[in-house]
């Protein structure tokens, strides 16, 4: 008991600290954010982020994107070994944040077209709305598309059109 009292107080003591940090630094209240992320991103929003950068986004290119937000891929995977013998099995939860570290991101303000962007701009990056045809036999298909379904709206990877 006297182990639990003294790790909540060494606690207490860190996150009164860093708070006291955090409000002489940048003037934010870190009980105002559920998380370091965002505590993160109202930091850099309040003291190194020009004014009116983010695009607000409405009408259909905001339905659009938001539709094409389907989350992460899930692939079930039962580990099977001989009796005795040991197996290591990794649970890859996000790619994501390694991937915000080494990759490229679209960023701006989403521009509206229709027809072959590679007539505008043959290096065009970014996310795209396009009709898509899966091909018929993939054993683990990949693209997700939102589906309504008698119990609502559901996740599904499709093959064919």
């Amino acid at each position: 008991m006297k182990y639990c009292n003294i790790d909540c107080i060494s606690l207490y003591q860190v996150i009164f600290k860093f708070n006291e940090m955090i409000f002489d630094l940048f003037r934010k209240n870190i009980h105002h954010y559920p998380t370091l992320p965002s505590l993160a991103f109202a930091i850099f929003r309040s003291n190194f982020m020009k004014e009116n950068s983010i695009p607000q986004l409405s009408g259909q290119i905001a339905k659009d994107i938001r539709q094409g937000y389907t989350g992460g891929a899930v692939d079930m995977y039962i580990p099977k070994s001989k009796a005795g013998v040991k197996i290591k099995c990794y649970d890859v939860n996000s790619l994501y944040p390694s991937q915000m570290e080494s990759q490229l991101m679209p960023v701006g303000i989403p521009t509206l077209f229709k027809g072959n962007i590679r007539l505008i701009d043959h290096k065009a990056f970014g996310f795209f709305y396009c009709n898509i045809i899966a091909p018929d036999k993939l054993k683990h298909p990949i693209l997700q598309t939102h589906v309504m379904t008698n119990n609502g709206i559901r996740t599904m990877a499709p093959l064919g059109q």
